[in-house]
């Protein structure tokens, strides 16, 4: 709605403002032709489904039109110094503000994977879904996270895609993703991965406000969370890479297209033919594959001056239930802002329907509050 009402008033302000400048021009004896054209170029500049055929044509909004429109009324700034949840915990931007402006489309949220969601009620089917009955493992799972990763790269103007992947052969296929994010760094100046069993907890928070917080700098080229440290049998290091140190977790994975980041990417893509790294090939199909690679290696390889990024494993890491259910987790990470159903991945389409709902009753509560003289009627006392 606001789009068209700005539409319409700059259809009726530009005739408005060239017949002023017409008439201060010949009352003063100087040439119109000039700031006429310039007006002419303003107006295409800001719009250029104003006119056609010298008839007005007002563009109907996109869907992300509809969704930003809709979203607006909750939405954080990327400016933000903090945010605050629905339980009222504040979560603070780090003291950092290297992104102080919305990057849109420069941003991709990609979906990776080798499996194609297109059975029955699955999101590339062409038949209607019924959310109820939809599955929470296989491409019910995949249904159900690529919905959340969609709907919020249209609520903040980011670009989305959804990378089916061919196997790599004699390797476990979450290989794929850092040759997939190698190729899609030639077209955009980040790419956001976040695995299918990951779900974006708020909505409205914009990605520049995280990269904010976990200190995602201008010259970072990757950014990946610490991972859940668990103790498998006797060994309490599980999850400690061979110089003790935690490993990252590739559930998300935060690069930037900068000339250092190819050449690290390219490292860790091709790790397993042990030109560079000998031993990498013992991580193509052994635990945790391609995570305990870059671990075990890129991260000491390619980071001279902070360009690996280590970000809480609170935030972007586990779920609730994660360590109470399985004791041998250690870490009690909660998955603040991006939560990685690890273990349960069934867990994942009602983590999305409640993410939905949260931020569809704030919007509707807005409006609720806003239009309250409108909706609300209270009899008087007799």
């Amino acid at each position: 709605m606001p789009l068209l009402s700005t539409q319409r008033i700059l259809f009726l302000c530009i005739p408005a403002a060239l017949l002023l400048l017409f008439v201060v021009s010949a009352l003063r004896g100087g040439s119109v032709t000039a700031p006429i054209q310039t007006l002419k170029d303003a107006g295409h500049k800001i719009n250029d489904n104003i006119c056609t055929n010298d008839h007005p044509d007002i563009r109907k909004p996109t869907f992300a039109d509809t969704i930003a429109a809709l979203y607006q009324p909750i939405l954080l700034p990327v400016t933000a110094k903090s945010y605050t949840d629905q339980t009222g915990r504040e979560f603070d931007n780090g003291g950092n503000e290297y992104w102080q402006r919305r990057l849109g489309s420069d941003i991709l949220i990609v979906d990776i994977d080798t499996r194609n969601p297109n059975g029955t009620n699955e999101i590339f089917n062409p038949e209607r879904m019924n959310w109820r009955e939809l599955e929470t493992q296989g491409g019910g799972l995949l249904t159900a996270s690529f919905i959340n990763h969609f709907l919020y790269s249209q609520i903040h103007g980011y670009d989305y895609k959804y990378f089916n992947a061919r196997h790599i052969e004699g390797h476990y296929d979450t290989w794929i993703k850092p040759h997939v994010i190698y190729e899609m760094l030639h077209q955009y100046k980040f790419v956001v991965f976040i695995d299918a069993d990951a779900v974006i907890q708020h909505l409205e928070v914009p990605m520049e406000f995280l990269f904010n917080r976990w200190n995602i700098t201008p010259n970072t080229s990757i950014g990946m969370p610490v991972d859940t440290r668990q103790k498998l049998g006797d060994d309490e290091n599980a999850s400690m890479d061979s110089k003790g140190k935690v490993t990252v977790n590739s559930g998300v994975v935060v690069a930037q297209s900068l000339p250092y980041t190819f050449e690290m990417m390219n490292a860790w893509r091709t790790c397993t033919n042990e030109l560079r790294y000998p031993g990498c090939g013992h991580w193509k199909e052994n635990w945790s594959h391609e995570q305990r690679a870059f671990s075990e290696y890129i991260r000491y390889d390619f980071n001279p001056d902070n360009n690996i990024v280590e970000f809480n494993c609170d935030d972007a890491n586990g779920y609730p239930s994660l360590k109470s259910d399985h004791p041998w987790i250690i870490d009690d990470c909660q998955g603040q802002f991006i939560r990685h159903h690890t273990i349960d991945k069934d867990l994942v389409k009602g983590s999305t329907s409640d993410v939905i709902m949260q931020s569809l009753t704030e919007i509707l509560q807005k409006s609720f509050q806003r239009n309250r003289e409108d909706l609300f009627i209270e009899e008087a006392a007799q």
